[in-house]
């Protein structure tokens, strides 16, 4: 009945309406999501993460990164423009557009500092108004009651759904800085798929097996795209604030085809040829869950600098210099006939150097082979959760 969905990570909050520099955030954002997705995928594997998660989480580190640390971080969230980072607040804001009993978003940002380490004023200022983040100062060489204090923060943001994140292991004696950010998400589909309609049906994995699945059966009135290479189909939640996208390859075994033509150039195609007519959709239930490194992805991408001892973080801080030691990110999603329950986790460490018209035949949406999802904002565009669904 309802939709969870969460992540942990940095991010920011905040509010303003749309203009052309949130247009452009949105831009940054989902060319980072593309690049990422391709970086992070395994071959023969399911994936799935929040783009916006480790995008925002990324960000906070990035307002304090100087010289060439900072250009990599430009190159990577493909900020042609550092000014836009000053409406922030507004992308952020606009991202969470409603909040009732059946639909809700919240973004929560944390910078957890060792104590008695100074961090540069603006930088405290900056994060904790642009991203509002809570600073919170603590003792990383009392390693239990450090760790459970974040966990703590974790599992209340994420309603309980998150409680494990961070472990002693990932705390030592240089930890100066971790960043935490956590999405929480909760929405009921517009219109929820009728329980008796759901049946087993043939999966086509993407090793070539045949795997008997259930399969969520609905006819409806849908966003539909399709051309040669791929059907597109866009089932929003309760609200249409959100929406849950699928781009089902036209050839079962053609998600790698389209996974490397998948940028902002294809989404803004699709959104600008979007038709709404008759859909019978059928789509697998399922559950995935995933745990991912992602500093050896950044550094493909060309964030580089900020792992080694040249990371330049002046802007944190002059009291010691600081480098990105590791950036943790998990996600869970299950999809049923009544709810999307999903989450996602991401932590970064930095340590110490020392409208309808006439009715058209019914479009027909099988997605029983390989495909790639969106969770989507509808009114930025902006992609809150991404993923592919290769194999039962």
């Amino acid at each position: 009945m309802r939709h969870k969905i969460i992540i942990l990570n940095l991010i920011f909050i905040s509010t303003l309406s749309i203009n052309t520099q949130t247009i452009d955030l949105t831009g940054s954002l989902n060319s980072y999501s593309f690049d990422l997705y391709r970086e992070i995928k395994v071959k023969d594997e399911n994936l799935f993460f929040s783009p916006v998660s480790t995008y925002l989480a990324l960000m906070i580190a990035y307002e304090g990164a100087h010289a060439d640390t900072k250009h990599e971080f430009d190159v990577v969230l493909h900020i042609d423009n550092p000014d836009l980072l000053n409406d922030i607040e507004g992308f952020s804001s606009n991202l969470i557009t409603w909040k009732d009993s059946s639909n809700f978003l919240n973004i929560s940002n944390a910078v957890w500092i060792q104590n008695k380490f100074k961090i540069d004023s603006t930088y405290q200022t900056n994060v904790q108004k642009k991203y509002k983040a809570d600073v919170r100062s603590v003792d990383f060489v009392k390693k239990h009651e450090t760790a459970s204090e974040i966990n703590n923060w974790v599992s209340e943001k994420t309603n309980n759904l998150f409680k494990n994140i961070v472990s002693t292991n990932d705390i030592n004696e240089y930890t100066r800085l971790i960043i935490s950010n956590a999405i929480y998400f909760i929405g009921k589909w517009a219109e929820e798929f009728e329980r008796k309609l759901t049946k087993p049906d043939d999966f086509y994995s993407i090793s070539n097996d045949l795997v008997q699945i259930d399969f969520m059966n609905q006819t409806e009135f849908l966003g539909y795209f399709e051309n040669d290479e791929i059907q597109f189909v866009s089932i929003p939640y309760k609200g249409n604030d959100k929406s849950f996208c699928i781009i089902l390859p036209q050839k079962r075994y053609g998600i790698a085809e389209i996974e490397n033509e998948l940028d902002e150039a294809l989404l803004n195609k699709i959104f600008n040829n979007l038709e709404y007519t008759k859909v019978i959709l059928s789509i697998p239930k399922f559950k995935l869950e995933t745990s991912y490194s992602l500093i050896e992805p950044l550094k493909k991408l060309g964030l580089k600098a900020a792992f080694t001892s040249n990371a330049d973080f002046s802007g944190i801080t002059t009291e010691e210099p600081l480098l990105i030691n590791k950036i943790n990110h998990k996600a869970y999603i299950e999809i049923d006939e009544e709810k999307t329950v999903a989450a996602a986790v991401t932590t970064v460490e930095l340590m110490s150097v020392t409208a309808v018209g006439p009715v058209p035949k019914p479009k027909i949406f099988k997605a029983d082979h390989p495909f790639i999802f969106l969770i989507l904002d509808n009114k930025t565009k902006g992609i809150i959760f991404m993923g592919r669904y290769a194999k039962p």
